[in-house]
């Protein structure tokens, strides 16, 4: 009798075993199959959001050997050396010695869609060297009587953009009239006119398409 008892209590304790260890495994594959969903969720909104990403924001690029402008969603679809870039364009953190790639796309692309109506657009001064804008500064000062005055039309080369190679200043100082048509239609190129009292004076400040910002009254007067 004893014995049966024995024998009886070690198959209980075998099956209760058993029983612990199939909950374990359950658990244990539960565990896994939960991480698994949610990286491939994680995976699925990463995809979406890029996605979105590229379609909100689609890339514009301009072939200047057949003269034509399209658009891409991918991100980097048409290279560099053709793309106007997908942003605004701010201060470079590095020296440069000329004009900024996308700026000079985007003003190729204005300037082939405006000679198709007509009009005639020219960079007139672009890229300068921090002595050259040291010397415009310095002759505005002789011009105007005083630093502060002549920083509404000419800034000393650590506050300008033309060193940077992000500014232009198209048809200047004569040809106003069709300069009105970048004013009109920069923004489709990402170019706006920045100053009241400078009509010549572009800056990429919005990704292409977007709409330019009001015009501040100087160049002393603080871009937001």
């Amino acid at each position: 009798m004893a014995q049966k008892i024995s024998v009886t209590t070690k198959v209980l304790k075998g099956s209760m075993n058993s029983k612990e260890f199939k909950i374990q495994v359950l658990m244990l594959l539960g565990l896994v199959l939960a991480t698994f969903i949610s990286t491939e969720y994680s995976k699925s909104q990463d995809a979406q959001e890029q996605k979105v990403s590229e379609v909100a924001l689609p890339l514009r690029c301009f072939e200047t050997e057949i003269d034509s402008l399209w658009r891409s969603v991918v991100k980097e679809g048409c290279g560099s050396d053709k793309s106007l870039g997908a942003g605004n364009i701010s201060e470079p953190k590095t020296e440069v010695t000329d004009l900024n790639i996308y700026v000079k796309n985007r003003f190729l692309a204005a300037q082939s869609m405006a000679r198709k109506e007509g009009i005639n657009l020219v960079i007139t001064s672009g890229f300068r060297t921090a002595d050259r804008q040291e010397y415009l500064f310095k002759r505005a000062i002789a011009k105007y009587g005083s630093a502060k005055e002549a920083s509404k039309w000419v800034l000393p080369p650590n506050k300008s953009h033309h060193p940077d190679g992000i500014a232009l200043d198209v048809n200047y100082p004569g040809n106003q009239v069709e300069t009105k048509w970048l004013e009109k239609n920069g923004f489709k190129y990402g170019l706006c006119r920045v100053y009241k009292n400078e009509w010549w004076h572009f800056e990429s400040l919005v990704a292409p398409g977007e709409k330019c910002p009001a015009l501040v009254p100087n160049a002393q007067t603080k871009i937001e």
